[in-house]
């Protein structure tokens, strides 16, 4: 399965767009207006909370993102270190030992579960974050969108961090 995953273009609350390769909608992506952990949730098209994604609020060698189900589980744990030169994620779930690995320009992820690929999220260059997750029909896709979610969360909460902001309003921000 391959999905678009956009910011919009103006929101206050971070909200995304899932698209499938038709440009038909697929899921939705809204965060919350004012939030110190980029809390976002991962919905169907009838607004059914299906994944939270939230990161972790203090942080000492490792970047964290957590994905909660509907009932508020914790389902996986996104990691990424604070001093490394390529951008690599680890990832805790029930899946296995799952590796997100992107290029040193980290336009390029691989995905792997106990070293094989099942799937690629491609970093697309724009205006708005944007992305192409490519993933195994036997995987769960929403789940795996909402990882791409926790990157880009992390992603964003690096550069805000770097420019001396911890708090956001703003979707290239949350």
């Amino acid at each position: 399965m391959e999905l678009a995953i956009r910011n919009k273009w103006i929101s206050l609350r971070g909200s995304s767009v899932v698209k499938d390769l038709n440009e038909n909608d697929v899921l939705k992506v809204q965060g919350k207006f004012f939030t110190f952990t980029r809390k976002k949730f991962v919905m169907d098209l009838n607004d059914n909370i299906k994944y939270t994604v939230r990161n972790k609020f203090w942080f000492l060698f490792r970047r964290k993102a957590m994905i909660y189900d509907a009932d508020g589980n914790e389902v996986a744990r996104l990691s990424r270190k604070v001093f490394s030169l390529h951008d690599r994620y680890f990832v805790e779930s029930k899946l296995g030992k799952l590796e997100i690995m992107g290029n040193i320009f980290q336009f390029n992820y691989r995905i792997t579960l106990d070293g094989k690929e099942i799937g690629h999220i491609a970093r697309k260059i724009s205006l708005r974050d944007s992305y192409v997750l490519t993933i195994d029909d036997n995987f769960d896709y929403m789940l795996f969108v909402a990882m791409v979610i926790a990157i880009d969360n992390i992603t964003d909460q690096r550069d805000s961090d770097h420019a001396g902001s911890g708090i956001s309003f703003s979707s290239s921000n949350e």
